[in-house]
């Protein structure tokens, strides 16, 4: 198979493998630099004692760690300069060092303001009204006030977004510790390589993610293959060497869990290495260069299949191993809608009390009911108000007005 610049996605990873050499520091640099004992700072991380810890500022980090303690919101800060001496303090997550103007080196620890900041504040202020609805959660921003790495629907589903907000791929039952279990390391970073290259990556040009959005603990980079951490992708056992993907085994790699060994792509991904390889011989054997309406097999990720899938004729929501859950024709104007998300979302939810989905499409239908009170909900099964009131009994169900 011919190279391909999504290939590129690798390069970091790749780098770490096989560069992590020390071509700067000797051992004995080191002997005669005195180190500062570490602030309890970042040792305690209590109401009162934050901090961060960073790598050493002196000279080949000769000493163990460096703690910049946290400031409030309200307290005294500097944004420093290349003159300054290693900060000692710095604010804390969510805030900015806010100066009056573009030349002070002095400001205040302000809250930042951000796309995710400002949404906190318009559910703030519903709240404070009493507008909200039972099934609204006050969206959470991360450190540097990007949105976080998911959104969750109480008692139903997880799903990973985008630092913008957007929805992403990655999925999971409703968990009471999403900040832990829905990282969405993998799914963020191949976000951040579309951009990059313009266009979609084909199973063999990223990383494999799993179900979740982490990264799958066993990769292959074309016929090497090893185990990373699921959180970062960094290798698992960065001094070991590689193994070839026939070798691939319990045996060979502790990440490997399929029975039989030698197990690596999945069956989208091999269909579509399969309808790969056949354009490209149709290609080679023919006298033209281009192929017209040739489908290549729509595979997440994941290596499993997309939620929708299509033919000639019909567009089809499918599991992930590709069973038929229902299809439409594409005749119908409904077609062009069909995201199969709220189909997806029930198939791995343990709660009893599932969404409804439109039996036409797998969307989520608009209006949703649960313990007797109805809502309106967006394509993602997400509880919106848009118009008074919220929510409604059954019988009033009609009455809602979702926008």
């Amino acid at each position: 198979m011919k190279p391909n610049k999504g290939l590129f996605f690798f390069a970091y990873f790749i780098f770490k493998v096989k560069c992590d050499v020390n071509i700067l520091c000797t051992s004995n640099i080191c002997k005669d630099i005195k180190c500062e004992p570490v602030s309890d700072f970042c040792d305690q991380q209590n109401a009162t004692h934050r901090g961060i810890t960073f790598p050493s500022p002196t000279t080949c980090n000769c000493c163990k760690d460096y703690c910049v303690e946290y400031l409030n919101e309200g307290e005294r800060c500097s944004v420093g300069n290349p003159s300054s001496p290693p900060a000692t303090k710095m604010c804390g997550p969510g805030l900015q060092c806010k100066t009056q103007t573009d030349l002070d080196d002095d400001g205040i620890c302000s809250r930042m303001v951000t796309d995710c900041t400002k949404k906190q504040d318009e559910y703030d202020e519903r709240r404070s009204k009493g507008t909200l609805g039972s099934m609204e959660l006050r969206p959470e921003c991360d450190e540097e006030g990007y949105f976080a790495s998911y959104r969750c629907i109480p008692g139903q589903s997880c799903y990973c977004v985008s630092k913008s907000g957007s929805r992403i791929f990655g999925e999971s039952d409703f968990s009471g510790v999403p900040s832990f279990t829905m990282q969405c390391k993998c799914s963020r970073d191949y976000e951040e390589a579309l951009l990059v290259t313009g266009q979609d990556l084909g199973p063999h040009q990223h990383f494999r993610c799993s179900a979740d959005g982490s990264y799958d603990e066993l990769q292959c980079i074309g016929e090497k293959c090893l185990c990373v951490n699921r959180f970062d992708g960094s290798p698992t056992y960065p001094d070991d060497p590689l193994v070839d993907i026939n070798r691939i085994s319990s045996k060979t790699l502790n990440c490997y869990t399929a029975m039989r060994p030698g197990l690596y792509y999945r069956n989208c991904e091999d269909e579509y290495f399969q309808a790969l390889k056949n354009l490209e011989e149709m290609v080679k054997d023919a006298t033209f260069d281009e192929i017209f309406n040739y489908e290549l097999p729509k595979c997440d990720i994941d290596g499993t299949y997309k939620a929708v899938q299509e033919n000639a004729t019909h567009k089809m929501c499918v599991d992930k191993d590709k069973k038929i859950l229902l299809a439409i024709d594409k005749s119908n104007s409904l077609a062009e809608k069909m995201d199969c998300k709220c189909l997806r979302a029930t198939s791995i939810m343990s709660t009893v009390e599932k969404p409804t989905c439109d039996k036409e499409t797998g969307n989520y239908e608009t209006i949703q009911c649960r313990r007797g009170i109805c809502r309106c909900v967006d394509s993602d099964g997400n509880q919106v108000c848009n118009k008074s009131p919220c929510e409604v009994g059954v019988q009033e169900k009609n009455t809602l007005v979702c926008l």
